[in-house]
């Protein structure tokens, strides 16, 4: 049996995450922003989270392990991350089509 390597697994994980960004944005449509200003702040936020998301898994890594770290840090990281560039891309677009009706 051929062994995953970290970009296989790392690739597999981001995937999930957009996935389960893109879920939770369908499921719950209330719970994001409304505005550009907020949806940008949100993106702004996230951006900051996803530089430090190699160091903050290996760290989790060195401290409980790849499984908790993939699953506990590296995972709700990039969820975060696609779920926040989901809304802004949603006000964005809306934005953009009120202004050309």
């Amino acid at each position: 049996m051929v062994g995953l390597n970290a970009h296989a697994i790392a690739l597999g994980y981001t995937l999930g995450a957009a996935l389960l960004g893109l879920w939770l944005f369908k499921r719950y449509p209330s719970l994001g922003p409304r505005t550009f200003k907020s949806a940008f702040l949100l993106a702004a936020c996230a951006y900051p989270l996803l530089l430090i998301t190699g160091a903050a898994t290996g760290a989790a890594d060195a401290l409980a392990g790849p499984a908790v770290a993939l699953l506990l840090v590296y995972l709700p990281i990039l969820t975060f991350t696609f779920w926040a560039a989901v809304h802004l891309l949603r006000v964005t677009i809306g934005a953009v089509s009120r202004s050309v009706l």
